[in-house]
């Protein structure tokens, strides 16, 4: 049984979890792995099927998200909109969509078109930063699966602090 657009099912398909050995690594249990890199922890090591991207913000800002290969060639990106949450990911000639999925959570959907390829919901980092929902995984290139969490937890974050500062003043 499929979850409804949006939502994600009672039981997640799949959760990104922190290796118990390694504080900086986080797995995705039949897709691959994360390794946040750097001080702040705003890059990160992206490994599935012996393939791996680098992932970092980018632009002055450091809103935009890039992912690059070994040799260092832009594979992927991720251009968020710049008044409503989400915005456009664009992989190998594809132009995919980080739509919010709720008004409530942190909860976005990776969308080709009106097809929804993945619900993932994040939050900070902490031992389960993203659980993701998936009905057809062989749809989904694994490492645009671990990109796509990567950019949902920074989304997350960015929401955060957004919701903080607005607070403060």
């Amino acid at each position: 049984m499929h979850a409804a657009p949006g939502t994600l099912s009672a039981v997640p398909d799949l959760e990104l979890t922190r290796d118990p050995d390694d504080r900086r690594r986080y797995v995705l249990d039949g897709v691959g792995t994360l390794r946040l890199e750097g001080w702040s922890g705003q890059r990160a090591t992206l490994d599935a099927g012996g393939r791996a991207w680098q992932a970092s913000p980018v632009g002055f800002w450091k809103r935009r998200v890039e992912a690059t290969d070994a040799a260092g060639t832009p594979v992927a990106e991720f251009e968020p909109r710049s008044v409503k949450r989400g915005g456009v990911l664009r992989v190998g000639g594809r132009e995919l969509q980080i739509a919010p999925a709720s008004r409530w959570k942190e909860r976005y959907a990776l969308k080709d078109g009106e097809r929804e390829l993945a619900v993932l919901e994040a939050k900070s980092w902490g031992k389960r930063p993203v659980r993701i929902a998936v009905d057809d995984p062989s749809a989904v290139d694994p490492l645009l699966l671990l990109f796509a969490a990567f950019v949902a937890r920074k989304l997350a974050d960015d929401a955060a602090a957004s919701a903080g500062s607005a607070g403060s003043g």
